[in-house]
């Protein structure tokens, strides 16, 4: 009997050593637990909006319609609507009404019901409504990501956004988060920066770049209400005489007006003539981008296809002239300038002078892909670059876009009577509408840059252009700050919300200023687009189930970046930043050569338990990744701790230090974060408001004060005191 028993109990210990588990497949822990309760907890709630639609001057409009996830409501006779509950995420909201200019905002709701009063404006009765858009294709990396350029051949990659037999759905579901914009506009414009083809056969032999995209596609552009592309650009030729033909054609059937093309250069610069609810549109299309420097160039010839070739100004001015000749409105837009500059350079701000002498009802500028602002020349509007629309660039400066919808009447005087701006943001390809401090940063870095006395007044997922008034600052908030002796970054994001920027200092004592601007954008790990999926944070490696967006985790707004291990995990837990974050190019500026040298990587991290946390930097040249340096920066120690800021300042190596046969400059950072295994147990490391800042502009202080009354998106100041001194703050909106 007794062996029986000891045979038993050895039976048992081997079933339960055999049981063990595996120290790396343990199971959620803690944190992440509460983690999943607050997820489950914010899944199952709702809240409702209550609309009050009225016009300016506070009288109700009954009958409004008002579209929110595709759904349709109508205000009652106090202008109102109770929309049913809605799970928390950002919503587009479009109202419309006979008689009133459209409106669209983009709103975040969470858990709390939220009343809005949105006002509409008055349109006149012979007034229409543009939009116009930035650079756009179906191409390349939507078909292979891999892709740089395209061949003679059609890609079909398993995964892919777009897939040769599906292009037309794939195309519109690309587009389908910004249909709620550009469906509210009587005439809509973008540049169509692609040959459209079937089958390529034909690429230009020594074009570095070259795209095209499927005839299926224009679907993506039809079905959200494109009206017309712009084809004079450096792209259209990409497959030379028969693509061009293409191009022509497929364009043509799928129901979209065009200009800038033609099989010589008098057809190019055709303006394109075509009437909209009694009021006629005159359209020029035209590139600077000639590829005079290869055999074959772009542009179209006496006798040889293209784009018009914006380059001859007799042709480029009798063209526009003819244009407002034949039209009620005028436009034209110009393909040109520098790639990824923030600015116009000096050629095509001499091709905005020249045009604007003989005063056209609009002008825009495309090829840059960054948004660049806008101005007033001659009396006439300019939208200086709009970036891009639907493309499909890695570059973090090329993620937001602007789009302009545009009030014009021929009757009034300015023709123009409205303007507003809307952000885009390239969601992994996909362009949406955005809401929140996306918005709000874009639209004030587009006003300082604008020129021309134009002012850019950040609203709800929007901002309204002023051409023709200067809109003043108006104070709203200050703050005051003690400082020792020393060097010391201050975020000024502490302080106020997204739309405000700072316009005075004053210190006790002697210091030096610098403002700074964040290169990263998506350091808060805030979603702020307007898709179907709410809290994604897709700028960073996340994929793994111990590094993702937390609820529990958010020092401000929604959500921070938990990353949580346990002891037994020894393995890096490594989040990078998905992009490389390219130097900030002197801005303004006749090129894009010289570029801001210091820079500053801050955040806030807490810690429960945590390891040691750190980050990598590597210092690269902005093309080719090839590497100057690279090194890992000690953060934080481990422990416990709440939150607490952390900086490390930094410069690139001098432009007199290059790599590579083109002897490139270091112009870029590669960063990500790691988290060690704690000593023992399960540990949580948080992480949120993190910014990569470049150091731009000095402010010069008289009698210890500066101030300014221009907008800007410099969000962080550098302080350099040799004693202690306290500083007041203010600042400003234009709201």
């Amino acid at each position: 009997m007794k062996a029986k028993i000891i045979a038993l109990v050895l039976t048992t210990i081997f079933i339960s050593a055999c049981s063990v588990e595996d120290p790396y497949e343990t199971g959620p822990t803690e944190s992440q637990q509460a983690e999943q309760e607050e997820q489950d907890k914010q899944e199952s709630q709702t809240a409702q909006w209550q609309i009050t639609i009225a016009d300016t001057n506070g009288t109700a409009v009954n009958s409004a319609s008002i579209v929110v996830a595709g759904v349709s409501y109508l205000s009652d006779d106090n202008g109102q609507v109770s929309l049913p509950s809605f799970k928390p995420g950002n919503y587009s909201i479009a109202v419309t009404k006979a008689g009133f200019e459209p409106l669209l905002i983009t709103q975040q709701l969470l858990s709390s019901d939220q009343q809005l009063t949105l006002q509409l404006k008055t349109k006149p009765t012979d007034a229409i409504t543009l939009f116009f858009a930035g650079d756009t294709m179906f191409g390349r990396r939507y078909m292979d990501p891999s892709l740089v350029t395209m061949g003679n051949s059609l890609p079909d990659v398993e995964g892919a956004l777009i897939r040769a037999q599906t292009a037309a759905q794939d195309a519109v579901a690309i587009t389908k988060y910004i249909k709620p914009l550009v469906e509210q506009a009587d005439f809509s414009s973008v540049n169509l920066e692609t040959p459209i083809l079937s089958t390529p056969i034909s690429v230009h032999p020594t074009k570095e770049f070259a795209f095209f995209s499927l005839p299926e596609t224009l679907q993506g552009l039809t079905e959200i209400g494109v009206d017309y592309v712009a084809l004079g650009n450096n792209h259209v030729y990409d497959y030379l005489q028969s693509g061009l033909e293409d191009t022509v054609e497929y364009v043509s059937q799928a129901g979209l007006l065009f200009s800038g093309v033609g099989n010589n250069s008098t057809e190019a610069f055709a303006p394109l003539i075509t009437s909209v609810k009694g009021m006629s549109l005159g359209l020029v299309s035209a590139t600077s981008i000639t590829g005079d420097d290869n055999p074959i160039n772009y542009v179209a010839e006496v006798q040889k296809g293209g784009a018009a070739d914006l380059t001859d100004s007799s042709q480029a001015v009798a063209a526009v002239e003819q244009a407002i000749e034949k039209s009620d409105f005028a436009i034209a837009q110009l393909h040109g300038g520098d790639e990824y500059s923030y600015a116009p350079t000096r050629y095509i701000t001499n091709r905005f002078n020249l045009l604007s002498e003989v005063q056209p009802d609009l002008l825009i500028a495309h090829h840059p892909h960054v948004a660049q602002g806008f101005s007033l020349l001659n009396n006439t509007p300019v939208l200086l670059g709009l970036g891009n629309f639907v493309f499909e660039q890695n570059r973090i400066e090329t993620l937001l876009g602007v789009a302009v919808t545009l009030e014009v009447s021929p009757q009034a005087q300015p023709k123009t009577t409205r303007a507003r701006a809307y952000a885009i943001y390239l969601e992994d390809y996909q362009p949406k509408l955005v809401t929140g401090f996306l918005s709000d940063y874009l639209m004030r870095r587009l006003g300082e840059f604008s020129q021309g006395g134009v002012s850019v007044v950040p609203r709800q997922g929007y901002a309204d252009i002023d051409f023709y008034n200067s809109v003043a600052p108006k104070p709203s908030e200050t703050a005051q700050i003690t400082l020792e002796p020393g060097l010391h970054t201050v975020d000024l994001r502490e302080f106020v919300p997204s739309k405000a920027f700072l316009t005075k200092v004053s210190s006790s004592g002697s210091v030096t200023l610098k403002l700074g601007r964040d290169l990263m954008l998506f350091g808060d790990f805030e979603d702020w687009d307007n898709d179907d999926t709410f809290g994604e944070v897709s700028r960073w490696e996340n994929d793994s189930e111990n590094i993702t967006p937390c609820l529990t985790g958010a020092r401000n707004g929604k959500q921070g970046m938990c990353m949580v291990r346990t002891q037994f995990d020894n393995r890096p837990l490594r989040m990078p930043f998905k992009h490389t974050i390219r130097t900030m190019p002197i801005t303004p500026s006749e090129t894009t050569i010289e570029a801001y040298h210091d820079m500053t990587l801050i955040g806030y991290n807490k810690g429960l338990n945590a390891g040691a946390l750190d980050a990598e930097l590597s210092i690269t040249t902005s093309e080719d990744n090839l590497l100057f340096s690279e090194q890992t920066i000690r953060i934080s120690e481990p422990g416990e701790y709440n939150w607490q800021m952390f900086e490390h300042s930094f410069s690139l190596p001098s432009d007199n230090n290059t790599l590579g046969p083109e002897q490139l400059p270091a112009r870029a950072v590669k960063l990500a974060f790691l988290h060690t295994p704690p000593q023992n147990g399960e540990a949580t490391l948080i992480l949120d408001d993190l910014a990569l800042i470049s150091w731009q502009k000095d402010l010069l202080l008289d009698n210890n004060i500066w101030q300014a009354n221009e907008i800007h998106g410099l969000d962080f100041l550098r302080v350099s005191t040799q004693q202690e001194v306290t500083l007041s703050l203010e600042f400003s909106t234009l709201d």
